[in-house]
């Protein structure tokens, strides 16, 4: 019996579904590049404190313009993970975050 993802025919869902892979993507390659691996003890408590912050600046990123789509979701969230990151002694280099002028400025606005 072949089951129907009625789901995945949402555009909202289709939306959240991409922006939570690029999320994971980005997460996956920011911890490759720190050398930390998947399972260190520390990353619950920080992917915690990471959605805690997104959750927080995402809703004001959306109703300022800022997050526009799935890849500018993904850029705040690991913005996020890269704060909740440093606040756990893992310092990450801006140089290893991508590049996006709207959201550094809106991250050390909101995020004092």
């Amino acid at each position: 019996m072949t089951e129907r993802d009625e789901w995945g025919a949402d555009p909202q869902v289709r939306y959240l579904r991409c922006s939570f892979a690029l999320m994971e993507k980005a997460q996956a390659d920011l911890l490759r590049c720190l050398n930390v691996a998947s399972d260190d003890y520390r990353l619950r408590r920080i992917r915690e404190a990471a959605l805690h912050l997104f959750e927080r600046g995402g809703r004001m990123a959306g109703r300022s313009g800022i997050v526009i789509g799935e890849e500018d979701a993904a850029v705040l969230y690991i913005y996020c993970f890269a704060r909740a990151l440093a606040a756990n002694r893992i310092p990450v280099a801006e140089e290893m975050l991508p590049a996006h002028e709207k959201i550094v400025l809106f991250i050390k606005e909101v995020f004092k």
